[in-house]
């Protein structure tokens, strides 16, 4: 409940609407599905690789 209280009085503070604290909720909670869904996969091992690639070797594609 504290919590909960804590965000109400940051996001008055904020001058936030119900409308935008929703959609802050929604994003971030899709961000962590999403966030779930491409650990799941894998999706993160090329984006690894991509960036231990040096410079001169992602020019030459």
């Amino acid at each position: 409940m504290r919590i909960v209280m804590r965000a109400l009085v940051f996001a008055m503070a904020l001058d936030l609407s119900p409308l935008t604290i929703g959609v802050i909720v929604v994003v971030g909670v899709l961000f962590i599905a999403m966030f779930g869904i491409s650990s799941a996969f894998g999706g993160y091992q090329g984006i690894f690789d991509w960036t231990q690639e040096k410079p001169g070797d992602q020019k030459k594609r």
